[in-house]
């Protein structure tokens, strides 16, 4: 049975490597319980990293995609030719009506206590929301991290 416990809830960092090494080995899993769904059908293909990457290019995958316990980064703000979700105002593009405002829209994430972060994202999105409702625009947009 594969151990995919993670050293760094009990250590704070992963200077051991442990915890790339047991989400590598997570992947792997999923990878081989997801064989029999591709052979019935049921799944087409691995879209990300894609069922070629393996080795050091998945440690790095991991290493660049993957976050501590909480989740976010799914809908970042940014242009969408560059993989944005939502526009600085929250808006997600392509739909009418919808914004996301919560740890999605981090283009990374922003630490791993990443609750400072979500209230500022909230604080700021109720200012853009209430000036647009009032027709002002009180403050200047959100500005993605840069990578």
């Amino acid at each position: 049975m594969t151990n995919l416990r993670l050293a760094s809830s009990l250590s704070g960092n992963d200077a051991s490597g442990d915890d790339l090494k047991g989400v590598v080995a997570g992947v792997r899993l999923a990878r081989k319980l997801a064989e029999p769904l591709k052979t019935e059908g049921m799944l087409k293909q691995e879209d990300l990293p894609g069922a070629d990457v393996d080795g050091e290019q998945l440690e790095e995958f991991v290493r660049n995609r993957a976050w501590g316990h909480h989740a976010s980064c799914t809908c970042p703000i940014g242009d969408p030719k560059a993989g944005g979700v939502v526009s600085s105002d929250f808006k997600v593009h392509g739909a009418t009506g919808l914004r996301v405002v919560d740890a999605s829209v981090f283009p990374r994430i922003p630490g791993f206590f990443i609750v400072s972060a979500v209230y500022m994202i909230g604080e700021k999105a109720a200012d853009v929301i209430d000036a647009a409702a009032k027709g002002v625009q009180r403050l200047g947009a959100v500005r993605p991290f840069s990578t």
